[in-house]
């Protein structure tokens, strides 16, 4: 009921939201490929992902200068060569495209079932439906209390609860706004092979400047588009899952349309999430600032689910050595607060 569902999810390596992400990529793909070799099942696949946008746009240029700065491979494509390589493609005259040739997807409901199946074989003990209500930390450990009324402690807490993370720290009143996102999945027509993943990469269309439409592959349940942060603010326990607004899919099928126009057609599937968004769209982990025995993690301002086994694995190493081997600074709560 949060954020991490949608049948396939983005990744991709030069990354236009900073380059201080992309060490954590790097190992978010390592960790992704242990996990699919450890499991047997597809959980990341490599289709390439295109970015296109007017030429010199700070998109294309974070792009650009991630990929210079840590060697990601890229290619830099004219209009006419997208539209010859893809012809489903229609980009403007003024615009530009960028190939990460690490882009993929993520089959997030396979990668969630692979960590929960994992974690329990590992020993931990996995609730669900289970609502906290109340939290306490002291200096000899920290204790939960359930809706129900049970107890349960530990020497450590951590909280990642997404779109409920400023309901579980209210003593904080972080700056965080929930927001509805709607994802449509569409069933093309026309040149529908070239919608499948082995002819077609990712691709985002920035529409407008710092306004984005994302399109994935068509993995065998129709092909997958937004628009990147448009929703109003909702409240994670009153937000409507599955009545959509009027001119909702009309809008998205408006940007779409100069660019593929294949996709110019009634939706098949949609679905409602929530992006739990900071202020400067960055992350939190760190500590809680009074207690040090409190782990915060997220939110992740609808980019975060690339990065969840190198979180992971950050908290990990925070809670045994309280050392991290990437620079945590810019997900610091202290700039919150």
């Amino acid at each position: 009921m949060g954020s991490s569902h949608g049948k396939a999810r983005v990744i991709r390596k030069s990354y236009s939201e900073g380059i201080h992400f992309v060490p954590m990529l790097e190992r978010s793909y390592e960790l992704f490929f242990d996990l699919q070799d450890l499991t047997g099942s597809e959980l990341i696949k490599i289709t390439g992902g295109l970015t296109v946008a007017k030429k010199g746009s700070d998109v294309l240029d974070g792009i650009k200068n991630s990929a210079k700065t840590y060697n990601c491979e890229i290619e830099i494509l004219s209009p006419s060569e997208m539209k010859y390589r893809w012809k489903i493609f229609n980009p403007d005259q003024d615009m530009e495209g960028v190939l990460d040739l690490m882009g993929g997807a993520l089959f997030p409901e396979r990668i969630i079932k692979a960590n929960l199946d994992i974690s329990k074989d590992h020993g931990a003990d996995l609730r669900f439906n289970t609502k906290i209500v109340k939290w306490r930390s002291t200096g000899n450990g920290v204790s939960l209390e359930t809706e129900k009324g049970d107890i349960i402690y530990g020497d450590t807490l951590i909280i990642s609860s997404g779109a409920w993370l400023s309901t579980l720290l209210e003593d904080l009143n972080l700056p965080l706004f929930v927001e509805r996102q709607v994802l449509f999945w569409f069933n093309p027509i026309k040149n529908s092979k070239i919608f499948l993943p082995e002819n077609s990469p990712n691709h985002s269309w920035e529409y407008e400047d710092g306004r984005t439409i994302y399109v994935q592959p068509n993995f065998g349940q129709g092909v997958k588009a937004a628009i990147h942060h448009d929703g109003y603010e909702v409240h994670p326990e009153k937000i409507n899952r599955n009545r959509l607004n009027v001119n909702e899919e009309k809008k998205l099928r408006s940007i779409m349309n100069p660019y593929i126009p294949d996709l110019d057609i009634d939706s098949i599937d949609h679905a409602v999430c929530m992006y739990t968004n900071t202020p400067d769209r960055e992350f939190i982990i760190d500590f809680h600032p009074n207690y040090k025995n409190v782990l915060v993690i997220s939110p992740c301002s609808g980019h975060g689910f690339k990065f969840s086994p190198v979180i992971g694995e950050i908290v990990f190493n925070l809670i045994i050595t309280n050392k991290c081997e990437f620079n945590l600074n810019p997900f610091s709560i202290e700039r919150l607060l």
